[in-house]
């Protein structure tokens, strides 16, 4: 493992509260290592939502969950396209006991760090894996175990990707090679940016430049804070977009449970047909039963589309609060460039 991957475990294990702090503290320790490489990438590791977080937690708690989601996305998006009733019944009811345990060990991964998990946190847990079990381009992100925000799949049944790949967690970055220990009164290795200079470095010189980066640090310190009030103004959009989601759930819910109730009076139907010389008279009423549902399905599912609109609206809105975080954000790399 690199040394990055280990920076990288570190900050998206612990507490999103916690993530600004650390990484800048792990960015001042590769500066004083000289690692300039290694700084600026982890100076560009985006700090996680509560729900991300959780999932990284599950992924980094239990080596078997990747495989498991692998496997039942892909079982799943079999069974819809070999048009598998049966088989797809019972993938759905593996997916949902899952996702509702998955939820549940989160809950109990967060509690010693004291992080609060709200209804809202809870919904996009949910949302973000029964998308990675629809989505392989989702399950990717989810398994790698270095999600930093909440992802949903929208459509009806699973997507499949481009190319037919099993999704996979990205391949980490090699490992550096070990730098050379310089020897004294020659000349020390630097980064690519910087100039040789000799090994001697007189303290004044070490203290101009400590000043220097400290003053670096402030002013991306206060350009990190200008960025999270725009956060903050997007979460409030993202928080109108969860009303809407939690909208589109309930009628999805719905829509799941007049689906299980029409496949169990089409279950119904079939048994009577293979007793249809003493059960006439039960397979006609199963017949209507079936009917009924599947008009309730068609009911359900209208519902769902006009749900849907409005979480379309809804996402727009998000949109464009999110277009004004990164205006601040390009802002403030303006206000302060990184040589000032």
């Amino acid at each position: 493992m690199s040394e990055l991957d280990e920076v990288v475990d570190d900050l998206y294990s612990g507490p999103p509260a916690e993530f600004v702090s650390r990484r800048s503290a792990a960015v001042k320790a590769a500066r004083a290592d000289k690692d300039r490489e290694l700084a600026e990438a982890i100076g560009e590791l985006r700090k996680p939502t509560v729900s991300a977080w959780l999932v990284n937690l599950l992924v980094r708690d239990d080596a078997d969950l990747a495989g498991q989601i692998v496997a039942l996305g892909e079982g799943l998006r079999d069974a819809e396209k070999s048009l598998d009733g049966p088989a797809l019944r019972e993938l759905s009811k593996q997916r949902r006991q899952l996702v509702r345990s998955l939820v549940a060990r989160a809950r109990k991964l967060a509690q010693p760090t004291g992080q609060k998990i709200g209804d809202a946190v809870v919904q996009e847990l949910d949302a973000t894996l029964t998308a990675a079990l629809a989505d392989p381009a989702v399950a990717r992100e989810v398994v790698s175990g270095r999600l930093t925000a909440a992802r949903e799949y929208a459509g009806f049944g699973s997507a499949d990707s481009s190319d037919g790949e099993t999704p996979a967690p990205p391949a980490p970055r090699p490992p550096k090679p070990p730098k050379p220990t310089p020897a004294r009164g020659k000349l020390r290795l630097v980064g690519e940016s910087e100039r040789a200079e000799p090994t001697g470095e007189s303290a004044a010189e070490r203290d101009r430049r400590r000043r220097r980066e400290e003053r670096e640090q402030r002013a991306r310190d206060e350009a990190q804070a200008a960025w999270e009030q725009a956060d903050r103004a997007a979460s409030e959009a993202k928080r109108r977009h969860d009303a809407a989601v939690a909208a589109r759930d309930e009628s999805a819910a719905e829509v799941a449970r007049t689906e299980e109730a029409a496949a169990r009076a089409h279950d119904e139907e079939d048994d009577l047909v293979r007793a249809l010389a003493e059960a006439r008279r039960r397979l006609a009423a199963a017949g209507k039963a079936a009917a009924v549902a599947d008009k309730e399905v068609g009911t359900a599912q209208q519902t769902l589309r006009a749900d849907e609109r409005e979480l379309t609206t809804a996402e727009r809105e998000l949109h464009r609060a999110e277009r004004a975080r990164d205006a601040a954000a390009a802002a403030r790399e303006r206000a302060h460039p990184a040589g000032d």
